[in-house]
C-alpha cells in the first residue's frame, strides 16, 4: 500500500508513551534515591552528617538526588577497572578468595556464604573464579538485587509508618468522637437481585416510536475517576420517552464476563441558562433483564443525558497479569498484527464507532485520537488517512483502521510500545482483557415529534452529577428510603432492588466531618476503596457517600450503615 504525506500526527500516541516514561523515570529514580539515602538517614528529613555516614561534610537528601542526576551510566572501562583491581595476580580471573576478600571487608560487608552464593550464581563455567564476563553479569544482577532489598527495606518501614499514623489518627478521632452524637445503626436484608422479577415494561408500541442511539464508554482518567461520554438530547415536541442504558457486550476479546453486571444509571438533565448543571427530571433506575430503564414524559426543549456507574464493580486494577500477550509478529519482511491483537482492535472499533455504521467519522476517530494520545486529529492528518486507508462514504472502514495500526507497527519496525499505549488507555490488560473500561448502548424512544441526539466528548459527571445523584435520593419520596438525622446532619439512604446510595445533607452553615463504617455489610461492594472512611461536608451541600451493590447476585445481602459525626 502506497503512503502518501506525513503521518506523524496520526502516531502522536508516541509523545503520550515518552511523556508516561519520563514521569515513569523521574518517579522511579526518586524511588531508589529514597531506598538508598535511606540507608544511611533514617529519613529523607535528615541531613548525613557524621564521618561515620559520609566522609565529608553535611548532605540532605536534596543534594544527594542532585548528585545522582549528575553521575553517568556505568561504562565498560569502568567495569575493566574495577575487575583488575579485584585480580590482584592479573591472571584475567577473580578467585573465590579475592572476591571474599573484597567484599567481607570493604562497603557494606558480606557474609562469606552470601559471596559463595554469588559466585555460584554468576559461574556459568563452574570452574569456581568468574572471567570477566561472568564478572560484569554477576556485578549487575548483585546491584539490581541490592536495589530491590533497598526498596523492599523503605517499603516496610513506609508501611510500619502509615500504620503508626493511622493508629495515632484512628485513636484521635475516636476520642474525639466519643463527646460527639452517633447516628442510629441501620441494617437491611435485601433478596437476592437474581430472584427479583422485573418492575417495568417497556411500552407494547416500541416498534412504532422513533428511535436514536448512541455507543459510550466508561473509563479511567489519569486521577483514577471515572469518565464517559455524555449527550445532549433535543426534543422537538412534548412526548412520552423510554430511556435505556444497557451494556455493549463485545465480540472478539478476551473481555471478562463480569462486566455485564456493572451497573449504568442514566441521569436526565433539562437544560437551563446554568448550563453546567441543569435540573434533573429523570433517570433510570428500574431494570429489565440487562437493561437499566426509564419511562417518563418530557417537554420540547434540549436536554443533557448523563451516564453513571456507581464504581462498586469498575474497578482500576491492583495487580498485573503474569503474562503479556505478542502483538505483532514478523513475516518476511514485514510485522504482522497478531491475531489477538487484531481481536483486539476490532473490539475497540466497535467501541469507537458510537453511532454503529459499522465506519468511523472524522468525529469518532478524533475521540479515539484524544483518548489515546492526547491530541486531536488535524486536517493534515485526516488528509493522510483519507489517502492511504480504506474509507466508505469518507469514513473509515474496519479494514482501514487495522491497516493503520499495521502501517505503525511497520513504522517503528515491530516496536509495539505506542500499539500498548493505545491498548491501556482503551482500558485493556496485558493479557487483552479489556477490565479498564466498559462500553455501553444509550437507546431514546420518543412517541411523537422528532429527537436527535449528538455524542460529547469524555468527560466526568462533575458538579452535574453529584447534585443529580444526590437530588434523586433526595427528593424520591415514593421511593424506599431511610432517613438518619441528628442537629444539622441529615442521611439519606435510597434502597433501590440493585442498588443503595446514601447522601449526606448538611443543613447547617459549618463544615462536618462524619466516620462512615459499612465493615459489617454481609455480601455487598462499596464504591468507595475502603469500607470505613471519613469525609467532610461543607455546610449548607449534599454529597454522595458512597454506592453499594451485592458482589453476588444469586444471595440475599445487607448493607449496613453506622456514621458518627466527628466534627
Amino acid at each position: 500500500m502506497s503512503r502518501k504525506g506525513d503521518h506523524s500526527s496520526v502516531s502522536s500516541r508516541s509523545s503520550r508513551r515518552k511523556r508516561e516514561s519520563k514521569s515513569t523515570t523521574d518517579s522511579s529514580l526518586m524511588k531508589e534515591a529514597k531506598a538508598a539515602y535511606a540507608l544511611v538517614a533514617r529519613d529523607i528529613k535528615h541531613d548525613i552528617t557524621s564521618k561515620k555516614q559520609l566522609a565529608s561534610e553535611s548532605l540532605s537528601f536534596e543534594d544527594f538526588c542532585k548528585i545522582l542526576q549528575q553521575l553517568k551510566p556505568t561504562s565498560g572501562d569502568d567495569l575493566m577497572k574495577a575487575f583488575r583491581k579485584i585480580d590482584v595476580n592479573g591472571d584475567g580471573f577473580i578467585t573465590h578468595s579475592e572476591l571474599t576478600k573484597v567484599l567481607t571487608q570493604k562497603g557494606e560487608r558480606m557474609t562469606a556464604e552470601e559471596v559463595t552464593t554469588m559466585i555460584k550464581e554468576a559461574d556459568a563455567d563452574g570452574d569456581n573464579k568468574l572471567n570477566y564476563k561472568e564478572f560484569c553479569s554477576m556485578l549487575m544482577s548483585t546491584t539490581e538485587k541490592c536495589k530491590e532489598k533497598s526498596l523492599r527495606r523503605m517499603d516496610k518501614r513506609d508501611r510500619r509508618q502509615k500504620h503508626e499514623k493511622r493508629k495515632d489518627g484512628s485513636q484521635a478521632s475516636l476520642k474525639k468522637a466519643e463527646s460527639t452524637p452517633d447516628l442510629p445503626r441501620v441494617n437491611k436484608t435485601l433478596p437476592a437481585v437474581a430472584q427479583l422479577k422485573a418492575t417495568i415494561s417497556q411500552p407494547e408500541n416500541l416498534k412504532s416510536w422513533m428511535h436514536v442511539s448512541s455507543k459510550g464508554c466508561f473509563y479511567f482518567d489519569e486521577s483514577g475517576k471515572i469518565t464517559s461520554h455524555q449527550y445532549r438530547l433535543q426534543l422537538s415536541t412534548k412526548t412520552k420517552v423510554w430511556l435505556t442504558a444497557r451494556p455493549l457486550n463485545l465480540q472478539q476479546s478476551t473481555a471478562t464476563s463480569n462486566k455485564c453486571a456493572v451497573d449504568t444509571t442514566l441521569y436526565v438533565l433539562k437544560q437551563t441558562d446554568d448550563t453546567l448543571k441543569g435540573e434533573l427530571v429523570a433517570h433510570t433506575r428500574s431494570k429489565l433483564q440487562q437493561k437499566w430503564c426509564v419511562s417518563c414524559e418530557l417537554d420540547a426543549g434540549t436536554y443533557r443525558l448523563i451516564p453513571m456507574t456507581s464504581g462498586c464493580r469498575l474497578k482500576q486494577r491492583k495487580d498485573k497479569p503474569f503474562s503479556r500477550h505478542p502483538l505483532v509478529e514478523k513475516i518476511g519482511d514485514e510485522y504482522k498484527l497478531t491475531k489477538d491483537f487484531r481481536n483486539a482492535l476490532v473490539d475497540i472499533f466497535d467501541m469507537v464507532d458510537l453511532d454503529s455504521n459499522g465506519t468511523l467519522s472524522r468525529d469518532e476517530f478524533n475521540m479515539f485520537q484524544v483518548r489515546t494520545s492526547g491530541e486531536g486529529i488535524d486536517d493534515d492528518a485526516w488528509e493522510v488517512v483519507e489517502e492511504n486507508f480504506e474509507l466508505k462514504k469518507g469514513e473509515l472502514t474496519r479494514k482501514g483502521f487495522l491497516d493503520l495500526n499495521e502501517m505503525e507497527a511497520n513504522d517503528v519496525e515491530g516496536d509495539t510500545d505506542d500499539l500498548w499505549v493505545t491498548l491501556r488507555c482503551m482500558g485493556f490488560s496485558e493479557d487483552l482483557s479489556l477490565d479498564e473500561s466498559c462500553p455501553f448502548i444509550v437507546d431514546v424512544f420518543t412517541e411523537t415529534g422528532t429527537a436527535r441526539m449528538r455524542s460529547l466528548p469524555l468527560q466526568s459527571g462533575g458538579v452535574a452529577l453529584e447534585n443529580a445523584i444526590c437530588s434523586s435520593v433526595l427528593d424520591a419520596e415514593e421511593l424506599q428510603i431511610l432517613k438518619k438525622s441528628v442537629d444539622n446532619l441529615e442521611l439519606v439512604t435510597y434502597l433501590g432492588e440493585f442498588r443503595t446510595t446514601t447522601v449526606i445533607h448538611n443543613k447547617g452553615n459549618s463544615k462536618t466531618q462524619v466516620k462512615m463504617n459499612c465493615r459489617e455489610s454481609e455480601n455487598c461492594a462499596c464504591s468507595r476503596p475502603v469500607m470505613e472512611y471519613t469525609m467532610a461536608v461543607p455546610g449548607g451541600q449534599s454529597l454522595v457517600a458512597h454506592h453499594m451493590m451485592p458482589r453476588d447476585e444469586n444471595k440475599s445481602w445487607m448493607p449496613v450503615f453506622e456514621e458518627a459525626i466527628i466534627s
